[in-house]
């Protein structure tokens, strides 16, 4: 792995983000949770026994048992959330990142969007301006940068 992905990875954001999401998930299924992302992780990563277990309690207890209890239903209509989708594209753009393609800010928002919208022109243009032309620098800005292709006089201007 390179090392840019393994910082990526390692990353404080990164984890903010996964956690996020599973936050999210619980909370568009009518069960409240009094913390955030940030507060779970820093509690994790210090290994403050005590803050993980009253984080459990405080904030997964009470869903978990109205689950087992069949008070409450678990459904999947989170997955139509905007805000939703939007973390999810920002994990997998974050992860982008991460292997080396620059990802403009803002763009897991345009995305998403531009998608709920619903104008196929503005999809494609999304699409367009914040995935495929990253993409396509990370590609073919790279095989000019260690002369992949290139002709011998233009590997020779391009040391210049």
């Amino acid at each position: 792995m390179s090392p840019k992905l393994i910082a990526t990875l390692n990353s404080r954001n990164f984890f903010v983000s996964l956690i996020s999401i599973l936050l999210l998930a619980i909370e568009l299924n009518g069960f409240p949770v009094s913390t955030d992302a940030g507060q779970i992780f820093d509690a994790v990563g210090a290994g403050q026994v005590s803050a993980i277990i009253s984080i459990f309690f405080v904030n997964f207890l009470n869903p978990i048992l109205k689950l087992a209890s069949k008070a409450k239903k678990w459904t999947w209509d989170f997955l139509k959330s905007p805000n939703f989708i939007t973390q999810i594209v920002t994990v997998i753009l974050i992860g982008l990142t991460g292997m080396g393609i620059s990802i403009p800010d803002g763009a897991a928002a345009a995305i998403v969007d531009s998608i709920f919208q619903g104008g196929f022109q503005t999809i494609v243009v999304a699409l367009v301006v914040n995935i495929l032309n990253p993409l396509y620098h990370f590609f073919f800005d790279r095989q000019k940068d260690s002369g992949e292709g290139m002709p011998e006089a233009e590997k020779k201007l391009a040391v210049r």
